[in-house]
């Protein structure tokens, strides 16, 4: 019985292994440069995304406090000194660490965030910097707006009394759902939800198939994960994790299941290219 399951397990890591293997140079192969871009910075257990698309150039979440000099010295290498859009997803320490610090070195048109108010000295920082801003948008519902040559629709938490109603944390579910649309391709960026949220959204009747997905929370399994990857469909994945904290197993199983590519940022860099008809994920 033993030998059954520890032969089980061997197979199924071999499976996950060459998945890897085939991903990663498919990506090297097939890259593609031009159109759409989308960076996952390797900031530990945090989320740093930089999408680019021409001259517009947005970031979603901006990684841990001590983050800061490196995210801004990858934003300045990529030629970037203003920022379109910053989005803040929720105000956990890993998604609004290194804000006020990016607010205060360059200039930035607008702030998307969630509506509700977080504990945390990083978000006392990062509202102390749009004291007096204008171009500020606390998100209550559903809106979709277009940059550049991207379509943006933003999703809030549908019923955040639901969601707050409870003895434990609820930032991770009140994150903001950004779905992101660039030509034939859609792109889900899903923050930190969890099984609450999950079942929220599944409610609605939004389309949730995308070709890429942002996975929840680091890759950290929960069921709720196959209800989701059922809707959105995705062939892509990537995971914004660490070295010391991977994406968990159960997950990764999940995702190998379902026939997705997956990609972490727990060495390097994760960079996806969209020409609006392909796309391709590769490390950088």
């Amino acid at each position: 019985m033993h030998k059954k399951q520890y032969l089980g397990a061997a197979a199924l890591a071999a499976v996950l292994i060459a998945a890897w293997s085939l991903t990663q140079w498919m990506g090297r192969a097939g890259r593609i440069d031009d159109g759409f871009k989308i960076t996952a910075l390797p900031v530990g257990k945090a989320d740093a995304l930089i999408l680019q698309e021409g001259d517009t150039v947005v970031l979603i979440d901006t990684g841990y406090e001590d983050n800061s000099a490196y995210l801004l010295s990858e934003l300045q290498k990529r030629g970037i000194d203003s920022l379109d859009l910053l989005m803040i997803t929720h105000f956990d320490k890993d998604h609004v660490g290194s804000a006020s610090y990016i607010m205060e070195q360059m200039e930035v048109e607008s702030v998307w965030m969630p509506d509700y108010e977080g504990d945390r000295e990083e978000y006392t920082k990062f509202l102390a910097c749009l004291d007096g801003y204008e171009n500020v948008v606390r998100v209550t519902e559903p809106f979709q707006e277009q940059l550049g040559e991207l379509s943006f629709t933003i999703y809030p938490a549908e019923d955040p009394e639901e969601i707050q109603d409870t003895d434990g944390e609820y930032d991770n579910d009140m994150s903001l759902v950004a779905s992101v649309t660039y030509g034939e391709c859609r792109f889900l960026f899903t923050g930190d939800i969890e099984k609450t949220r999950i079942g929220q959204m599944l409610d609605t009747e939004a389309d949730w198939t995308h070709d890429w997905i942002k996975m929840p929370h680091h890759g950290r399994y929960q069921k709720a994960l196959q209800d989701l990857l059922e809707a959105v469909q995705p062939s892509w994945a990537v995971i914004c994790c660490s070295e010391e904290e991977p994406a968990e197993d159960k997950t990764l199983e999940l995702l190998a299941e379902e026939g997705v590519s997956v990609w972490d940022t727990s060495e390097q860099a994760v960079v996806t290219g969209c020409d609006g008809s392909r796309i391709s994920v590769w490390e950088e």
